[in-house]
C-alpha cells in the first residue's frame, strides 16, 4: 500500500490513455462515452456499456497500472450499471426512474451514527451545553 500522493501521482495520465483509445468527438463525447472521475488515489470510470468496461477499459487500465507497478484491487473494482448503484468516496451513487440519486452510503452513515451513540454514552453525565458543543462540529 503507498500513501494516497505518490499513488495520485502514479496515476496521472490514465485520462490521456484513456483519450487515446476513446478520442472524444466534435459534440462532446465519445461514441463509447468513456470518462474518468479522478480524486487522489481513487477514481471512477463511465462508459456506454458493461462490455466496453469490461473487455475493452479494464484491460487498458490493468496495462497502465502494470507499468507503474500497481494493480486494480478485486475488492474495490466493480463493473456495474448505474440504476444498480455504486459507493464512490462515501457516497452512494444511483440512477432511478431517470434522475440522478447521490446521499451518503449506508456504510458510513452507520459508522456515523455509531460514532454519535459513543460520544453520547461516554459523557452521560455532561451538561446538556457541553453535549451539544461536543455534537455541533460533528454534525
Amino acid at each position: 500500500m503507498c500513501s494516497p500522493v505518490i499513488a495520485n501521482m502514479a496515476l496521472d495520465g490514465l485520462e490521456r490513455k484513456l483519450r487515446e483509445h476513446f478520442p472524444k468527438a466534435h459534440r462532446g463525447s465519445s461514441k463509447e462515452k468513456v470518462n474518468v472521475v479522478r480524486f487522489a488515489d481513487d477514481f471512477m470510470i463511465t462508459g456506454k456499456s458493461k462490455e466496453v468496461l469490461e473487455y475493452t477499459v479494464k484491460p487498458l487500465v490493468k496495462q497502465f497500472m502494470q507499468e507503474r507497478g500497481l494493480e486494480l484491487s478485486p475488492e474495490k473494482t466493480l463493473i456495474t450499471h448505474i440504476e444498480d448503484g455504486f459507493d464512490f468516496l462515501g457516497q452512494h451513487v444511483r440512477k432511478y426512474k431517470g434522475k440522478l440519486l447521490i446521499k451518503p452510503s449506508q456504510k458510513n452513515v452507520k459508522a456515523f451514527l455509531e460514532h454519535i451513540r459513543k460520544l453520547v454514552k461516554e459523557d452521560k453525565q455532561a451538561v446538556a451545553g457541553h453535549l451539544i458543543a461536543q455534537l455541533n462540529p460533528k454534525i
